[in-house]
């Protein structure tokens, strides 16, 4: 079996993150895509909250999943996967595992040395790829998926920016729905995103 691995924080889910699992949904039988529920709380920007991000997900994204996508959540989503890979390793899996994130985050959270050290045999054995070395074009922002940013979609939240929020939403996605959900409610949350417009 082909086992798609995709890791994000998802804050907010945006049409980059579509294009990896709708890749990854293609070319797998089965997609796991390990989602974080933490808050993102960030100095001078507005927080997103875990429990809004299950809401959305649960109300807006899966339904708009492929079919062979299993959504896994909670936890810290790169950990995930190497948990995945460290557990198939130790079962001695035939499977075969592709990890799909950008050329950067791969280098980043997949040194050569934390793949010998977790996962060796089975990636020795040919049966752990990521996507994004064997062809890193078609895995980065504005060349081979879209060109849109977690930084970019939240700032736009901010600044009460829907129509820019919107073009950054998967097609087939409720983006009003969701915007909704996420932008800011309380007198607080709005001072914050007046200041942070000011400051763009």
């Amino acid at each position: 079996m082909n086992i798609g691995l995709i890791p994000m924080s998802a804050k907010p889910y945006h049409a980059g993150h579509h294009a990896l699992v709708s890749m990854a949904a293609g070319e797998n039988d089965l997609v796991k895509v390990f989602v974080s529920l933490s808050d993102r709380k960030r100095p001078g920007e507005m927080p997103l909250l875990g429990s809004d991000m299950r809401t959305i997900w649960s109300q807006y994204l899966e339904p708009a999943m492929p079919g062979n996508v299993e959504i896994v959540y909670g936890g810290a989503p790169v950990q995930k996967v190497y948990v995945e890979l460290s557990e198939a390793e130790k079962s001695g899996s035939t499977d075969t595992y592709t990890v799909y994130s950008d050329p950067q985050d791969t280098a980043l959270n997949y040194p050569e040395t934390n793949r010998l050290k977790y996962f060796p045999g089975i990636y020795e054995n040919g049966q752990v790829l990521f996507a994004a070395e064997e062809n890193p074009g078609r895995f980065t922002r504005g060349e081979g998926t879209p060109n849109v940013s977690g930084t970019k979609m939240r700032a736009a939240i901010s600044a009460g920016d829907f129509a820019t929020f919107q073009q950054g939403m998967p097609a087939g996605v409720d983006a009003r729905g969701v915007f909704d959900i996420l932008r800011p409610k309380t007198v607080a949350e709005a001072m914050l995103r007046a200041f942070i417009r000011r400051s763009l």
